[in-house]
């Protein structure tokens, strides 16, 4: 982790194509994202400095961006009376397993309690309810959808 830098999207511009890339290479097409110049419009729209959206970056030794998290004011419908929301959590495959995520959510963290955010929650599924349960979220919820599917809830409180 030591060659990792976590920085403000908003304070690399020049990295917005990076991780608009990396996140529409993770999840692909989804509603409202039909392809990447869609997901990096999204991208660029949560790159705020101040305000939410928010997003942090990981930068690798050799200027590369290997992971991103943004923090939202929204993530599900249904449930804007929860606020704010991590979103958007990915480090690209082969940075995987060096403490990178840890690190972004960290940044997050320190972030929204230096703003008076909190708790903060996360909608997630699979191996990741692990991930976020081992940086010290709490579950919160299970939601099952028509589709089969479920989405995991966890809040963090600051």
């Amino acid at each position: 982790m030591e060659d990792i830098t976590i920085h403000l999207l908003a304070d690399h511009p020049e990295y917005i194509g990076a991780v608009g890339e990396m996140r529409w290479l993770e999840w692909g097409v989804e509603p409202g994202l039909p392809d990447l110049s869609a997901w990096i419009t999204v991208t660029a729209n949560e790159s705020c400095r101040l305000a939410l959206p928010i997003t942090w970056l990981a930068v690798d030794e050799n200027g590369t961006a290997v992971g991103a998290v943004g923090l939202a004011k929204f993530d599900l419908a249904g449930l804007t009376d929860r606020s704010p929301w991590l979103i958007g959590m990915v480090v690209s495959p082969p940075s995987r397993g060096r403490g990178i995520g840890a690190a972004l959510v960290f940044a997050l963290e320190t972030w929204a309690g230096a703003h008076g955010f909190g708790p903060i929650w996360v909608a997630t599924a699979g191996r990741a309810v692990g991930f976020y349960r081992k940086c010290g979220w709490e579950f919160f919820e299970v939601l099952h959808h028509d589709s089969g599917e479920s989405t995991t809830i966890l809040r963090r409180t600051l």
